[in-house]
């Protein structure tokens, strides 16, 4: 079967033009991003005519997607032809003029607010894949992608056999990027191999963990590469119908989506015989409920369904027996995003990369104490030591490492004597973790580990479906204990009933959630139970984190009766603090709110 060439809209040539890209991911926008872009529309069209753009052929500006520095953001990169590019950080509106002036039409760079030579080197260091072209190019516009090779790798598939492609994605080593690490090869060949006469092809867009986003920055930023890569898996099975699944509060992402379906379909990269073949396919987007169950595959296909968010027991798999009882390939979207450059370089140099279990990489989402937070892509050879010290600039204020939380809610804590283990898949098992979705949280001793199982705790307690009785109840159970612990009514015995009761949980549960959901107590207990023990016996937070072991009273001496404590405090609890009487806290109605201490500005308050 032929394959006939997209044609791509005329255009007409140019002259190089010195080119502004504005950051509008989620976060580029949180952070003014459109008041930054309107305001270089401004100021480009006051100079337009000046004679330093127009003898360079203009000055146009563009959006871009999320290149995973977030916490930079707004981000402006400026080309001018001949020139290194140089990226702005943390743009405000009233930047851009000073930008205008100087650094485009005058030719030298505004020192302050440059990005600093270790921003370029920590890009460069990456091993970029997925995110390869985020940042780069326009992500409502399809003609970008086509022009960085965008849809290359889906026409060359057409000219392959299916089979053909399963074996080259297999041979690659790709492994589900969501957590579980499925190899995607072997997934896609046994649903190739059912007897059916419709199969579904899926992407997981659904992120329930708050600390993780890289499948939400890919759909924003590279639709068109999660599309691809989607056809080409849809291709290789044999899927009738495909369908990306997110949630309905990924806004930008859904709209971005919906552009790059419908480009795609002007553009016969979509729809009935796809550029002159046999294959046909169409697509569209699945807004699902904001629930963190509704990413797990079998409760998300119950979603799509129309029923109620359930896990079901497996097997069968959805490889089997998915939507509607017919095989379906389920894979989340940096999966589909990486797929199109394998095709494009080949099995063996993606497989060149990690360890032999996990070769490729992976996206991160790091936060914590660290220079640079957001979105970094590493080789699965790549350390967690590296992560921090070599890609994040190490623990700021010089300040010293003390608990690294891998994997977000669903994983689990390590200590600083233990981060030189390897980021792949069972690496992270071997020292009780799991990459999870894949997000890194450095702190330093600012964190309490106590607190932090709290809050991993409490909310996959507050996010099961409910429907199996280890999660329902003993998720409850934990985090009771664990209120007690940090609010001063626990009990040393308590650490020995959360110990067994996880592991009770982890092996009965029956899905990922409740698994997964207690890892965070059982590295907690196994690399910092001298904390939790401290928090019991001793009954001190030595990071202050933990409100409820504080004890407030006022220091009669310096209370200087102003009355300020008393309107902020939301119980009742103060008495006096006003004509000339010092002002008392009374313990048993004190919730611990910190708004009293906040309030005082004389320090009465300790």
């Amino acid at each position: 079967m032929p394959v006939a060439e997209a044609q791509p809209q005329a255009t007409e040539t140019k002259k190089e033009t010195i080119k502004v890209t504005v950051c509008l991911s989620l976060s580029g926008i949180a952070e003014g991003g459109m008041n930054v872009y309107k305001e270089f529309e401004k100021q480009i069209a006051e100079h337009q005519a000046d004679a330093e753009i127009a003898e360079k052929g203009g000055c146009s500006i563009n959006q871009v997607g999320c290149r995973g520095y977030c916490s930079r953001d707004v981000l402006v990169d400026v080309y001018i032809p001949g020139q290194e590019r140089v990226t702005y950080e943390r743009v405000k509106p009233e930047m851009v003029a000073k930008i205008m002036k100087d650094h485009i039409i005058g030719g030298k760079p505004v020192v302050k607010g440059a990005a600093k030579p270790d921003y370029y080197e920590t890009l460069k260091k990456q091993t970029r894949v997925a995110l390869q072209y985020g940042g780069n190019i326009d992500p409502e516009n399809i003609d970008d992608y086509l022009n960085v090779g965008g849809y290359e790798a889906l026409k060359k598939v057409l000219k392959m056999k299916p089979r053909e492609v399963i074996e080259e994605v297999k041979k690659s080593g790709l492994r589900g990027k969501g957590g579980g690490g499925f190899v995607t090869g072997v997934k896609w060949g046994k649903a190739a191999n059912q007897e059916s006469d419709r199969r579904f092809i899926m992407v997981n867009g659904d992120e329930g963990n708050p600390s993780s986003y890289m499948d939400r920055s890919v759909m924003e930023g590279v639709p068109h590469q999660v599309l691809e890569g989607l056809l080409i898996g849809a291709y290789a099975i044999g899927a009738t119908e495909g369908i990306i699944y997110t949630r309905s509060d990924y806004g930008i992402a859904v709209k971005r989506l919906n552009m790059a379906i419908e480009s795609a379909r002007e553009r016969g990269f979509l729809g009935n015989n796809i550029l002159g073949t046999d294959f046909s396919l169409d697509v569209y987007v699945h807004e699902g409920m904001e629930a963190f169950i509704g990413g797990e595959s079998t409760a998300l296909m119950e979603s799509v369904q129309g029923k109620r968010p359930f896990p079901k027991a497996q097997p069968p798999h959805s490889t089997e027996k998915g939507l509607w009882g017919h095989p379906t390939i389920l894979n989340n979207a940096e999966t589909y995003a990486t797929v199109p450059a394998i095709i494009n370089n080949g099995a063996d140099w993606y497989r060149s990369m990690g360890p032999d279990n996990a070769h490729g990489c992976k996206t991160w989402a790091l936060a914590g104490n660290i220079k640079y937070n957001g979105l970094m892509e590493f080789d699965m050879n790549t350390t967690v030591r590296e992560i921090i010290e070599d890609y994040c600039g190490g623990i700021q204020k010089k300040k010293e490492l003390k608990v690294v939380h891998i994997g977000g809610v669903t994983g689990g804590f390590l200590p600083p004597d233990k981060i030189d283990v390897k980021i792949d898949y069972e690496s992270l098992i071997d020292v009780g973790v799991i990459m999870g979705q894949a997000s890194l949280s450095a702190y330093d001793n600012s964190a309490c580990v106590v607190d932090l199982t709290r809050f991993s705790i409490g909310f996959n307690e507050s996010e099961t479906c409910g429907k199996c009785t280890p999660c329902r109840i003993g998720l409850t159970l934990i985090k009771r204990m664990l209120d007690d612990i940090a609010e001063g009514r626990g009990k040393i015995e308590y650490l020995d009933k959360m110990q067994s009761l996880c592991e009770e949980i982890n092996v009965t549960s029956l899905c990922g959630l409740g698994e997964t959901a207690v890892f965070s107590v059982l590295t907690g207990l196994k690399y910092f139970r001298s904390e939790f023990e401290r928090h019991i016996v001793d009954q001190a937070c030595d990071a202050a984190m933990c409100t409820g072991l504080y004890k407030y009273f006022v220091v009669e001496e310096d209370c200087v009766a102003c009355g300020a404590c008393i309107k902020p405090c939301p119980t009742g609890a103060i008495t006096g603090g006003t004509k000339k009487v010092a002002a008392h806290i009374d313990m048993d109605l004190c919730i611990n709110c910190n708004a009293c201490y906040q309030a005082c500005n004389f320090l009465a308050i300790v």
